[in-house]
């Protein structure tokens, strides 16, 4: 002890790491042989691999001896826990087993009450078919059109025909009740679960009708969209566009968005249908509010007669072929003139040869505009309705006398007005 104190100068290591590094330090061996010394050098590394290898070794052995000597009483205590658990496993099937049993006996002791609860939804089923049978004749009468030869022969086909009863009692009676059709005791589980059927086959009759109708209703929607389409064509004006770009918005509505799925409405098909529906009737609805901020109406009152209409004419002051790119309305200096569709103003003044005018942009890019005016009533980047007075009629700039030059644009390009006065009856046929 004093030696090592000496070598290392009378102080003992302080913390783990280093005494850790003090066992572990570099130590020599000293071999003498015939007067010779040599020496072998233990490096920190080569001791702690030698300690290691030593643990592993004395591990090893131990297991080994372990292994070997309590061999019978390990694979002894193996078996014994197998054999409990497949014990336990063979009582919870017998448990299982008995409770089976025990729905069965119940099952075959109720069985009139459960044929009794069939019966009552079979009766529900019935007055649900009767409803649709009026949901469908209320659609036919002001929807969809008469049905066809193939139309009769789909329904007919969808007709809820009953299942031949194997136990049937009653012959005679067309639609026999459950406690008729099956009057012996039910002996499987496939006996218990033919009415679930029968129930499940006449569900699945009705859920085709349903389908059929909203198919046919979605048809009907479609056809007259696609009519609507064509209106809005006839006037320059692309639907799809307009419909998309449109702001309209049900009234009095709101509430978060949740959409029908399979798991509401019973059936991927009718969740389907009703999707199919609900697009052609939002796409409807938009188009039927679009045509409602059309320039269909005159910009003048009844009694106002058209001087010159839309097209090639002979200009009034040079007295040579020119395009006309509107209508002209008679009409005293100070008659009202008024807006032809909701828009904003986007010009009100002074404009070359339309003297004083008027331009409003409406939904879609339509723009109309009132030219010659004596009183311009509006200004620019007012919203305007539908039948408010802009201005009032005259005779300002390339004009021979007082009178209204009403244009109607899309996209830029002149429109005849007519069209627009002859889509509106169409539009009110087919909207009404």
């Amino acid at each position: 002890m004093r030696n090592r104190r000496r070598n290392m100068g009378g102080r003992y290591p302080r913390g783990f790491f280093s005494r850790l590094a003090y066992a572990f330090r570099e130590r020599q061996i000293y071999l003498r042989s015939e007067g010779e010394v040599q020496f072998i050098t233990l490096r920190p590394g080569v001791q702690v691999a030698t300690i290691f290898a030593f643990a592993a070794g004395l591990f090893w052995v131990a297991y080994a001896t372990v292994n070997v000597a309590f061999k019978d009483q390990v694979q002894a205590l193996k078996e014994r826990s197998q054999y409990r658990a497949r014990l336990q496993y063979e009582d919870r099937i017998g448990e299982m087993r008995g409770v089976i049993d025990k729905l069965n006996r119940r099952l075959l002791l109720d069985q009139k009450a459960y044929l009794a609860k069939v019966d009552e939804v079979r009766v529900e089923h019935d007055q649900l078919v009767d409803r649709h049978e009026q949901l469908t004749d209320f659609f036919r009468q002001g929807w969809l059109p008469a049905p066809t030869a193939s139309t009769r022969q789909q329904k007919s086909s969808l007709t809820p025909k009953d299942a031949p009863a194997r136990h049937a009692s009653n012959e005679k009676t067309k639609s026999p009740r459950a406690v008729d059709r099956y009057v012996t005791e039910f002996t499987s589980a496939e006996e218990a679960v033919e009415p679930l059927q029968d129930l499940r086959n006449y569900m699945s009759r009705m859920e085709a009708r349903e389908a059929a109708l909203l198919h046919s209703v979605t048809g009907y929607v479609a056809a007259q969209t696609t009519r609507l389409g064509k209106v809005y064509r006839s006037v320059g004006v692309n639907a799809d566009k307009i419909a998309k770009s449109s702001t309209y918005k049900p009234e009095a509505v709101g509430g978060p968005f949740i959409a029908a799925t399979a798991a509401d409405l019973g059936s991927k098909v009718l969740a389907q249908r009703v999707s199919d529906l609900s697009l052609e009737l939002d796409k409807w609805e938009t188009l039927k509010f679009q045509a409602t901020r059309l320039p269909l109406i005159k910009p003048m009152g009844p009694g106002h007669a058209t001087s010159s209409g839309f097209g090639l004419r002979n200009d009034p002051i040079r007295n040579r072929p020119a395009m006309h790119s509107g209508i002209d309305f008679r009409g005293r200096t100070g008659s009202a003139v008024q807006v032809t569709a909701p828009g904003k103003v986007i010009k009100a003044g002074w404009a070359g040869g339309y003297g004083k005018m008027v331009e409003v942009l409406h939904d879609g890019g339509i723009i109309s505009r009132y030219a010659h005016l004596s009183i311009i009533s509006v200004r620019t980047g007012q919203k305007v309705k539908s039948g408010d007075r802009i201005g009032k009629v005259g005779s300002t700039g390339r004009s021979t006398g007082p009178h209204l030059h009403y244009e109607t644009r899309v996209g830029g390009r002149a429109i005849d007005p007519v069209r627009f006065w002859k889509a509106r009856d169409v539009f009110q046929e087919i909207t009404r």
